[in-house]
């Protein structure tokens, strides 16, 4: 149903279309299209203005005039599709109807303050809007023409505008335009005015509704988290009260009281009231939920559940970094005490460097034991030193500097921050795995499932196990055993390989051994000494020679204190120790071993110590003389000066006789003199 040159007409289409078999009405066919095609053929033979336009292929069916169809055609009509003369009045409108790009370009890229943009049924609503407003500028344009041809009245025209706009198939434009004429010349208006802007509807994210609930929010938040961490029913409560004026809501940093006149409503003239789902949606908003959950959490599970982390992956080499963290070990001492340990993973392979265990809280030097543990582990098995050290904040802030020097990268984690820390994850794997299937006990006793531990009795001193000190670090070092040698766990990348395997076959080949003049000065034991006879210090009573006599020349003038910096083994023996004098490396020196005095009961062993010594006193002897014969001059004798100012001195000055010559002498010299063919000739010319 459509007009055409001005005719209403009604298409093949619209006669035709439907199932036959249908019991409706409305969803039968008027006519089929052979009795149609039929009909309109006979038709024109009487009456040429039957069809209006033939049919010119797909898209382009047959027109026919509605007034010349038979009756029962227009019966069949009006029992399917209603009154058809009203699509007379709206055809013409909708005919002039066109998609408007730039006002979908306008609404899907419109974004509101708080950086949403417009819901997609919305878009499609005001899309529809823009394109039937600028059809109705061009349609108003015809009518006007139109009746100036006529010498009409432009009167009435926008009640015919408003009859065509309500008259569009609202299935096919979803507009929401306003019915009543004026009420849509209003909104013509305003749209060539303001354009596209004027259609997004005012209610949706109102500028002023949204600063009235922004206060709101803001105090429902801030009732919400103090201290007392109430309800979100106490919070709906405190806020009618507040508005009833039975309740003070203070600012306690800044001391000032709030207002209730600036949550009241003057274009109501009320209050702002809200329901209890009001508070609920603002509490549980998700932007106002991450704030929330800051303020009534505490920090460690906000940032753990809440927050975003870091995405990594393991490095490909073992020693590149190592991660340190502090332990409770999960039974208590005979004594009920909690045994704490300290303990060194590398990332790569898993592996327990070292540990070390006290009764007393983590401190820094249990640190310092970790690390000459760490050390003895390397050396022992010819590893290299890490290059990366993880560690937390709070323990080890104190000594960033040491370990700036010990390692060339330092990582600090806030405390508690498992996802960060490599060394959480070490533990827990250790602990839920190789103890608790070697040890009993192990869990707590307020967890579910296979991580809580059987308790007898509530009160908290009798539920853990009593175990002495030397079993508990027994115990945890036959599992640091196991745990280093069992599968590593991604046997994907290391298939039937350990832990240990992992790390001595893949060691960062950019690392070097431990450079033990450096680190013992940071972990090892410090203590005073001094170099005695120019050859050794004594430490913990016993003697170290120096094992460079060269090194002397470092220490300052007159000055033979130093500071020696060791570290014993696990059996506590001092094998060497480095000396420092202040911060110059003065030299390391190694513990001095004795021989037998006796030569009849000297071993092997007593000769090649004896051998040692005679070669460190040549060394020295030869030292002395080098020094001798480069700085020293021996034989000098000083001599006193005597002055002969006062002597009277009488000089004769002898000219010499002059020597007369003769001719044949005086020539027998020139040519002496001057030689040669060519000095006989000068000789000659002189003469």
């Amino acid at each position: 149903m459509e007009t055409f040159n001005n005719i209403f007409c009604i298409s093949s289409k619209d006669i035709t279309s439907g199932d036959p078999h249908s019991d409706s009405v409305k969803e039968r066919p008027v006519m089929s299209y052979g009795k149609l095609h039929l009909y309109y053929s006979r038709g024109e033979k009487l009456n040429p203005k039957l069809v209006v336009r033939h049919g010119r292929g797909l898209g382009s069916p047959v027109l026919l005039n509605y007034d010349l169809l038979r009756d029962d055609i227009k019966r069949g009509l009006f029992e399917k599709y209603g009154d058809v003369k009203r699509f007379s009045r709206t055809n013409r409108l909708q005919e002039m109807i066109e998609p408007d790009h730039l006002a979908s370009k306008y609404f899907s890229a419109f974004l509101f303050d708080d950086e949403t943009n417009i819901k997609h049924d919305r878009q499609v609503e005001y899309n529809a809007n823009a394109s039937i407003l600028n059809a109705i500028g061009k349609y108003l344009t015809e009518l006007k023409g139109r009746n100036k041809r006529l010498s009409k009245k432009t009167s009435g025209m926008w009640d015919l505008i408003s009859d065509a706009t309500n008259a569009i198939d609202i299935t096919r434009y979803p507009h929401t335009l306003p019915t009543h004429p004026l009420r849509l010349h209003d909104k013509y208006k305003n749209y060539l005015q303001h354009g596209y802007s004027h259609l997004i509807h005012k209610g949706n994210k109102n500028v002023n509704a949204r600063k009235v609930n922004d206060d709101v929010e803001r105090l429902i938040i801030s009732l919400y988290c103090i201290q007392n961490l109430p309800f979100g029913t106490w919070v709906y409560d405190n806020y009618l009260q507040f508005l009833s004026g039975s309740l003070t809501i203070v600012d306690a940093e800044t001391g000032n009281i709030y207002d209730r006149d600036d949550y009241f409503d003057h274009e109501k003239g009320t209050y702002i009231t809200i329901s209890r789902s009001t508070v609920w949606n603002i509490i549980n908003n998700p932007a106002n939920a991450i704030i929330i959950d800051r303020l009534r959490n505490n920090r460690i599970d906000h940032i753990t559940k809440s927050t975003p982390y870091n995405h990594r992956k393991l490095p490909q080499f073992s020693l590149s970094k190592i991660s340190m963290d502090d332990r409770t070990l999960s039974r208590k001492t005979t004594d009920g005490k909690w045994l704490n340990a300290y303990m060194a993973f590398d990332v790569l392979s898993d592996v327990a460097i070292s540990c070390v265990y006290s009764t007393d809280s983590p401190s820094v030097s249990m640190v310092w034991d970790c690390f000459r543990q760490m050390y003895h582990t390397i050396n022992k098995h010819n590893l290299v030193w890490p290059g990366e050290v993880e560690v937390e904040n709070h323990l080890m802030s104190d000594i960033r500097e040491d370990l700036d020097a010990m390692f060339s990268y330092v990582t600090f984690c806030a405390p508690g921050l498992s996802r960060s820390k490599r060394a959480e994850h070490k533990i827990r794997s250790k602990k839920y795995g190789d103890e608790k299937k070697f040890q009993t006990g192990i869990g707590r006793w307020n967890q579910k499932g296979a991580y809580k531990t059987k308790s007898e009795n509530k009160d908290e001193d009798y539920k853990q196990p009593r175990i002495p000190i030397a079993t508990l670090v027994a115990d945890d070092r036959d599992s640091i055993q196991r745990f280093n040698h069992s599968l590593h766990p991604n046997q994907k990348m290391f298939p039937g390989k350990t832990r240990w395997q992992v790390l001595v076959e893949n060691i960062n080949p950019d690392l070097s051994r431990p450079q033990k003049h450096k680190l013992f000065r940071y972990m090892g034991i410090r203590t005073e000494t001094s170099i005695r006879n120019n050859d050794f210090a004594q430490v913990m009573y016993e003697k170290y020679a120096i094992d460079n006599q060269g090194a002397i020349a470092r220490l300052k003038p007159n000055n033979y204190n130093v500071e020696a910096y060791y570290v014993p083994d696990p059996d506590g023996n001092i094998g060497e120790v480095y000396l420092y004098q202040g911060d110059t490396f003065i030299t390391k020196a190694t513990k001095i071993e004795r021989y037998n005095e006796a030569k009849m009961e000297r071993t092997d062993d007593d000769e090649r110590i004896r051998t040692n010594q005679a070669k460190r006193q040549a060394h020295f002897f030869k030292t002395e003389k080098d020094g001798i014969t480069e700085k020293v001059t021996r034989k000098m004798e000083l001599v006193t000066p005597v002055d002969y100012s006062d002597i009277p001195v009488n000089i004769i000055v002898s000219q010499p006789e002059e020597e007369v010559l003769s001719n044949e002498e005086y020539t027998k010299r020139l040519l002496e003199n001057y030689g040669g063919s060519w000095g006989r000739d000068k000789a000659l010319n002189d003469i």
